[in-house]
């Protein structure tokens, strides 16, 4: 991976430099924070967030008028209060898998039939296309997924900052036994094909679109648009497909729900990609509706609020 620092100017060099020695530092400091208090921690940092990001919060509030324009404003504003909680306690929770001694399955379990979906699409030896979306604990899914013994593969995008690679990405990832092919480097296609044909779950986030070619969807009853990757090399290569997501538990503990998603009546090409990514987009709304304050609604997607 090539290093971008050498094109900064001395500007964004400084901007950079803060940005990742802050982001050291708090590292560091919620690592030596007791897990007990991590959620607190993360609720003051998502309470302070929603106060001092302003536009963040405007995004939040008209995204959410959108998708649920029967809300009076102030139900909007606590909905919106407790997103930004909830992100704050989601952040700290990533934070803790960077020790190396957190156990994965401290805060989030796999049931039984969840685990049983994926062994079942997994025999079939074609690999397994994994949606999933920026929902609750998300990172730590992927690396309990690889602890409980599955070949989990991610496709993620590179930081603009390559020593985050080494702070984050490898320690997040790499030391969880999660592969991960980067989108941007010039195998990545051929990488995602053979990470398939090994009989690999290959994960994709469907619900925040990216640089990935795309194709408009409709997400959450808004015009949006989703990567055409997934469908494409499923219908392609006869990969099963699953949605899998964290969700709350009865119990109040959080566990990884998966569930099967027909392609039964779909074939290769334009056509077919094009219901796939659709039927996609629904199941994954189906997850955030259910667990609207554990999404990140301060995105772009559906428009923006005059500032």
């Amino acid at each position: 991976m090539s290093d971008q620092r050498s094109s900064w100017s001395p500007r964004q060099r400084l901007k950079n430099d803060i940005l990742y020695w802050t982001a050291a530092a708090a590292v560091r400091m919620g690592l030596l924070l007791p897990r007990t208090l991590l959620p607190f921690a993360g609720t003051l940092l998502g309470e302070v967030s929603y106060f001092a990001l302003r536009r963040a919060r405007a995004i939040t509030l008209h995204n959410l008028g959108l998708v649920y324009p029967v809300l009076e404003a102030k139900e909007r504003r606590v909905l919106a209060h407790r997103v930004f909680r909830c992100l704050g306690r989601t952040l700290t929770d990533t934070v803790a898998l960077l020790d190396a001694r957190e156990p994965e399955a401290r805060t989030l379990r796999v049931p039984g039939a969840s685990a049983k979906v994926l062994t079942d699409a997994l025999a079939e030896r074609r690999g397994v296309i994994y949606v999933t979306a920026h929902l609750g604990p998300w990172e730590r899914m992927a690396s309990l997924l690889a602890r409980e013994g599955f070949p989990i593969t991610t496709l993620a995008r590179e930081s603009y900052d390559p020593r985050f690679h080494h702070l984050v990405y490898d320690r997040l990832r790499g030391r969880r036994r999660v592969e991960v092919i980067y989108r941007g480097s010039a195998g990545a296609p051929v990488a995602l094909v053979r990470a398939l044909r090994a009989g690999r779950v290959l994960g994709f986030l469907m619900d925040l679109p990216g640089r990935l070619p795309t194709r408009p969807i409709s997400l959450l009853g808004q015009p949006s648009k989703a990567p055409m990757g997934p469908a494409r090399l499923a219908l392609r290569l006869g990969s099963p497909v699953v949605i899998g997501s964290p969700m709350p538990a009865a119990d109040g503990f959080t566990e990884v729900h998966i569930a099967r998603l027909s392609t039964a009546n779909l074939v290769a090409g334009e056509q077919g990609e094009a219901a796939l990514t659709q039927r996609m987009a629904d199941a994954l709304s189906d997850r955030i509706r259910a667990w609207p304050a554990a999404w990140p609604w301060m995105h772009p997607s559906f428009g923006l609020p005059a500032p």
